[in-house]
């Protein structure tokens, strides 16, 4: 129940099931809510290597980057590709996030790592260096319409995104939260059968970016946001706060000092084919939740 404490979560991004957005006959309304979903659980985890493609799944052997759709043509292991929905992986280990994999590997002596907690991360150890993610869920075709983001707080380290086979984009920053608008790549099925999707996110741990421990993997919380076309922008409100001893000067009227007035910026984003209008509210709680 910890994750339901989370601020912002509307749900739960289920694999099997699919969660019903707001949409009715098929069509999300220009002014829908937004949901957002945390994706944290039902994820599978396998070491990859750094150095030779037969043990990383087959990534760097071939044309990757040929097409779209295909990337990583082959497992490597006799398996189909890692990014298909016929991958069984079922040597892949379950894992829910937050989820660091250097935290299960042995000590070593190596005064080069104690930096980094002297786990076995680096150049210096390919076989443990690096980790692939792998986890499906289901879209229902009621969400047709509307705009679907992946949005991830923080991948250690290098992160490549892969969505139904097809490359979505790259992080290279450890701290840096990223996300992409995934709408076109998702599969929605039917009312009757949801699509299903095939997320996969290879994490190279090979370099670090501070001279403390560090980790590997996907260590901090991964969200699906749902929203209609038309939406307030991703980290699109600012507010800021103006407090004086003296009467402030943008006041239409003479305000008592130590008044407060609040600024706040929205940016609203229109993602539909056509021109639309909105109004945008907002309301001012105090500490009780009254407004």
């Amino acid at each position: 129940m910890g994750a339901l404490l989370l601020p912002n979560v509307t749900g739960l991004l289920g694999s099997g099931d699919a969660a019903q957005g707001p949409a009715q006959g098929g069509k999300t309304p220009m002014s829908a809510g937004r949901e957002r979903l945390l994706a944290d659980f039902g994820w599978r985890f396998h070491l990859g290597h750094a150095n030779d493609p037969a043990l990383d799944f087959g990534y760097g052997r071939g044309n990757a980057f040929a097409k779209s759709g295909s990337f990583i043509a082959g497992g490597g292991r006799g398996n189909p590709a890692v990014t298909s929905n016929q991958f069984t992986g079922a040597d892949w280990t379950p894992v829910d996030l937050p989820h660091d994999w250097a935290i299960d590997l042995p000590f070593i002596s190596d005064r080069g790592a104690n930096g980094h907690g002297a786990k076995p991360l680096g150049r210096t150890y390919p076989d443990t260096s690096v980790g692939w993610y792998r986890r499906t869920f289901s879209i229902a075709s009621t969400d047709l319409g509307r705009r679907i983001a992946l949005e991830f707080d923080g991948v250690f380290r290098d992160a490549i995104v892969i969505l139904n086979g097809h490359y979505i984009g790259r992080n290279l920053s450890g701290y840096a939260p990223f996300r992409f608008d995934v709408t076109d790549l998702i599969n929605y099925g039917t009312p009757e059968t949801p699509g299903v999707n095939t997320l996969v996110v290879r994490a190279d741990a090979t370099e670090s970016e501070g001279w403390f421990y560090e980790g590997a993997g996907i260590y901090r919380h991964v969200w699906l946001d749902k929203t209609a076309p038309l939406h307030i922008a991703h980290w699109g409100t600012f507010v800021r706060t103006e407090i004086s001893g003296a009467p402030p000067q943008t006041a239409a009227q003479p305000l008592p000092a130590g008044t407060a007035i609040v600024h706040v910026d929205v940016e609203v984003q229109n993602e539909s084919d056509s021109p639309a209008r909105c109004n945008v509210g907002l309301t001012v709680l105090d500490a009780r939740g009254r407004v």
